[in-house]
């Protein structure tokens, strides 16, 4: 069923692709949900500052938001690849993953803000399962999809994904402003975040549980961790694939400061804990009107062009959060609205970092399924991943750059390391392109 949009369908597979579309579609929208309540780098990374006073300790929230949830897919992507049936380990993950949010809200209501030390012990315990779990999960539902969904219909797949999980992150952020508003019984309305996030989570399980997997998926010869290390040279050896990994690891090491802009505003511009509801509003609208951009340029232009922009974008909101403040306390400005007007303003980095983050989630899993091998699909995505799982622990010394340099060295690192990744983007293969040969024999073709 993923082969391509010429594939003649019968009736009962017409109406099996139609299920799991929108089946799909609310698991994502859900999950999305679950996890834009306890943001990593907004709500968590105050959550743990107002734990804390380490700036490590905060850098290490979206470390392990990306890095333990790359790790263990290597390892999954030989396991998935010997099974025909890999849709029940994805809804066995997802169920660990919500059961972890929800042991952890009931924990923070059980010893509340009595034992701080303890509460931040268990919070990165449950979140590092929270990921571990997400991440074994990833594998074989991508396949699963990849096999359910056209190859022409995917960037529209995961683009509504996002767009509907915006929609509902948009309503869960005006949620979070009234809950975080109340700061006097800390850290009684994050415990309600991690509540809410885990009844989210616990309905994406079951929408995941209602998709029909295509099946059987093909089966390979029985692989060990050790053997898919061994032919990690052979995947080096596709060009298209080098490339990309190394464009992928610039970006990942460009979130070093992800963490610290919602901090940034706390302890350097005075905002108030409930901005970051304020913040996440922003986040899901710019999640909600970049799908409208970056899935039809994906479907008409190719996720090259997307992976660039997004790129673009990525390196310039290191600049904005370096040039706000100066602009709005500029006096013609200031006098206006404020310090307020200064909160309000600063949504703009976070206005561009969804519309960039959206490009790069919606663009980096379709592109990779482009240029992957569709029998050693599961085997390229577990092994990009493991990768970049090892490179996205890099950030971690962000916080170690704000204690000794300042957030403003930072943000001219994340810029730099942005750059770089602006420049690698530029060899990227774009797959769906026909060649001149194929190009010129279609014509010849249309003419007749």
């Amino acid at each position: 069923m993923g082969s391509g949009a010429d594939i003649k369908w019968t009736s009962g597979q017409r109406r099996g692709y139609r299920h799991n579309f929108a089946f799909g579609i609310a698991n994502g929208a859900f999950l999305m949900l679950g996890d834009t309540l306890i943001h990593p780098t907004l709500v968590l990374a105050l959550f743990v500052s107002q734990i804390s006073h380490s700036n490590l300790l905060v850098g290490l929230v979206p470390v392990l938001s990306t890095g333990v949830w790359f790790l263990p897919q290597l390892f999954v992507a030989g396991f998935v690849q010997r099974s025909d049936r890999r849709l029940p380990l994805a809804i066995w993950s997802t169920v660990a993953r919500s059961v972890s949010i929800a042991a952890l809200g009931l924990l923070g209501f059980l010893i509340g803000g009595r034992h701080p030390s303890l509460l931040l012990v268990a919070f990165f315990v449950a979140y590092s399962i929270y990921n571990l779990t997400a991440g074994i999960a990833n594998v074989p539902f991508v396949d699963v999809i990849a096999r359910a969904v056209p190859a022409n219909r995917l960037a529209f797949f995961f683009g509504q994904r996002n767009l509907w999980g915006g929609v509902l992150g948009f309503m869960a952020g005006f949620l979070i402003q009234r809950i975080l508003a109340d700061q006097s019984s800390f850290p009684h309305g994050f415990t309600i975040l991690f509540a809410l996030s885990a009844v989210a989570l616990a309905v994406g399980t079951v929408t995941m549980a209602l998709i029909s997997e295509p099946g059987p998926a093909p089966v390979r010869q029985r692989t060990s961790l050790a053997s898919q290390l061994r032919d990690a040279p052979r995947f080096f050896a596709n060009r298209h694939f080098r490339r990309f990994l190394t464009f992928r690891a610039f970006l990942s090491i460009a979130a070093i400061a992800d963490p610290f802009y919602v901090v940034y505003t706390r302890q350097q511009l005075g905002a108030p804990a409930a901005v970051v509801g304020i913040y996440v509003s922003i986040l899901t609208v710019s999640l909600f009107a970049a799908n409208l951009l970056w899935s039809p340029l994906a479907d008409r232009q190719g996720n090259r062009l997307v992976l660039q922009f997004a790129a673009l974008i990525r390196m310039g909101i290191p600049l904005l959060a370096l040039a706000l403040p100066p602009l709005m306390r500029w006096s013609p400005i200031s006098q206006r609205g404020g310090d307020h007007l200064l909160y309000y303003a600063f949504g703009l980095v976070f206005l561009a970092y969804g519309v960039a983050i959206t490009g790069q989630n919606l663009a980096n899993m379709t592109y990779l399924l482009d240029i992957a091998p569709e029998q050693e699909r599961p085997a390229y995505v577990g092994l990009v991943n493991t990768i970049l799982g090892v490179v996205s622990f890099v950030p971690i010394i962000g916080g170690t750059l704000v204690d000794h340099f300042g957030f403003q060295v930072l943000f001219i690192v994340a810029f730099l390391i942005a750059f770089a990744g602006v420049l690698a983007s530029g060899p990227l293969h774009e797959p769906r392109v026909m060649d001149s040969a194929n190009l010129f024999a279609r014509t010849r073709r249309f003419r007749r």
